[in-house]
């Protein structure tokens, strides 16, 4: 038996036998486009969730090899730039040295430590105005002041232990540094100035300001 119910119409609106409604053309269509479209995001709902996933695993995918490009060159430009900081500093140090020199026409004790004597906060108050005519020969910052002329591989909040001040030496009065820090011989300067470098040792890696 066809138990497939029938539409009658009736004076331009639908009938369905066994039932209480009329359905207006309009609602018709209404109701028609409402089943299709429910249909249709029934059927491409999962289509949709596993793009969205492609598309996630795609952007994922992005940035994984971004990363990889840009957090290598990250570390090498700070790199650079503390090696740049470091020589910038030394040539500089060396001149307010020679600065102080030039001045007072003698070293003071503080200077005299020896070859590689580091630059502790004693000599720091000198060249910072500490001086007997308060002269500023070399402005440095709070941290310097407070701990001595830390290299840019220091870090003032770590434990001491791991600073690595700028080292310094001077002559003796005759313009001649002997022997070299780095046994390269005799340096003719008034002072010179070093760091150790990336690798905190003397090494081939120090930042000299005799270079």
């Amino acid at each position: 038996m066809n138990t497939q119910r029938r539409t009658i119409i009736i004076a331009g609106q639908f009938f369905v036998p066994g039932s209480l409604f009329l359905v207006k053309n309009e609602d018709k269509e209404r109701i028609t486009i409402q089943r299709r479209t429910k249909n249709k995001e029934r059927r491409t709902g999962g289509l949709l969730a596993a793009f969205t996933l492609v598309e996630l695993l795609v952007v994922i995918s992005i940035i994984a090899l971004l990363l990889g490009i840009i957090v290598p060159s990250y570390f090498s430009i700070q790199k650079k730039a503390k090696v740049t900081k470091a020589k910038v500093t030394v040539k500089n140090l060396e001149t307010a040295f020679k600065a102080y020199l030039d001045y007072y026409r003698a070293w003071p004790a503080a200077f005299g430590g020896g070859a590689g004597t580091e630059m502790l906060k004693p000599v720091v108050d000198i060249l910072n105005g500490g001086n007997s005519d308060k002269m500023v020969f070399y402005e440095f910052d709070t941290n310097a002041v407070a701990n001595g002329a830390l290299d840019p591989w220091s870090d003032p909040s770590a434990d001491e232990s791991t600073w690595r001040r700028y080292r310094f030496q001077v002559d003796n009065y005759d313009n001649k540094i002997n022997p070299a820090p780095d046994g390269s011989g005799t340096i003719l300067r008034s002072v010179i100035v070093w760091s150790d470098g990336p690798d905190r040792t003397n090494t081939s890696d120090d930042i000299k300001s005799w270079d």
